[in-house]
């Protein structure tokens, strides 16, 4: 079963071409960690900080 995406890190993810590149790009065990991760995210700046460290990612 595929997990589902925290609603405030697809919106961040969305605003961020890089970003969203570099998480299309990962496999799906990466996908699972940068979601867990995101789901810890209590604030909107730290969700906009996880998605701007998955931009400066190498694809």
């Amino acid at each position: 079963m595929r997990e589902e995406m925290p609603i405030g890190f697809g919106f961040a993810l969305a605003e961020n071409e890089k970003a969203m590149s570099s998480f299309a790009k990962m496999t799906e065990e990466e996908k699972k960690q940068v979601m867990e991760a995101a789901r810890s995210v209590q604030t909107k700046s730290g969700m906009r900080s996880l998605v701007e460290d998955l931009g400066k990612l190498e694809g």
